[in-house]
């Protein structure tokens, strides 16, 4: 068996068999990587701390013929303090999560994993706002990996103009924001605001480490959520568990 080293971030856990840990990793070196850490949720074992979620780490794996294994594992941040506040904590599980909906494995990109750990290290840091974080992290992981949404020009025929009364049509299915003479064409079509469509746009282009200084109203923010959850919806085909645990602590302040 071969064995490699990657710096690597804890983006799902599952137990498995009597004493085992399933880990998935996002890594800088290989992509997402699944391993097995032996006798990990023994309390005591030297696995158990650096398999939870959320997790920086640098590991050292064996590679093998379907799982690879866990061999040697150093925690470089635990982000203990994101675990310990429900809230953030359902953001930060719903970005690992949302990156493991869209990644294939073994699939070297590094720019999701600095956005993750990036991401990660902003959500832990209790005087930002996470609803704007997350939708940048949402904005730029999904451009990232090739499904940037058009927010400036009809994704049906390239029109530039695409205002109409003071508002847009944003269509999931097909990518964006359609054209007054386009806009039959999009099913499952939305109303965007004029404000909305600005925030997504300072999201996407901006630096995400100033993402919590755009003010979302309530209004707006929840507008955003309905257009990125549709949009993310048909990219992965189904719906993300964290994201209705989120929504459902978000509904119940």
């Amino acid at each position: 068996m071969a064995l490699y080293n990657v710096d690597g971030i804890v983006i799902r856990v599952r137990n498995f068999q009597e004493a085992d840990k399933i880990v998935v990793l996002l890594t800088r070196e290989e992509g997402k990587v699944e391993a097995v850490a032996r006798g990990a949720r023994r309390p005591r074992n030297r696995f158990a701390a650096a398999t939870q979620l959320f997790s920086h780490v640098r590991a050292q794996l064996f590679s093998g013929r379907s799982l690879d294994t866990l061999s040697q594992v150093e925690i470089v941040e635990s982000f203990r303090q994101l675990r310990e506040d429900l809230v953030r904590m359902a953001y930060a599980t719903y970005a690992c999560e949302l990156i493991d909906a869209l990644l294939p494995e073994r699939q070297r990109q590094e720019a999701p994993y600095l956005l993750l750990l990036t991401s990660l290290h902003l959500f832990n840091e209790p005087d930002r706002a996470p609803e704007p974080l997350l939708r940048a992290f949402e904005l730029k992981l999904l451009s990232m990996l090739g499904f940037r949404p058009s927010l400036t020009e009809c994704v049906g025929c390239g029109a530039e103009e695409v205002q109409q009364g003071g508002a847009v049509r944003f269509a999931p299915v097909l990518g964006g924001v359609l054209c007054p003479q386009c806009s039959a064409e999009g099913e499952g079509a939305m109303r965007l605001s004029l404000g909305a469509l600005e925030s997504m746009k300072r999201l996407l282009d901006g630096d995400i480490r100033r993402a919590h200084v755009i003010r979302l109203s309530g209004e707006v923010a929840a507008e955003i959520d309905r257009a990125l959850t549709a949009y993310i919806l048909a990219r992965t085909e189904r719906r993300l568990k964290s994201k209705e645990f989120l929504d459902t602590l978000r509904s119940n302040p």
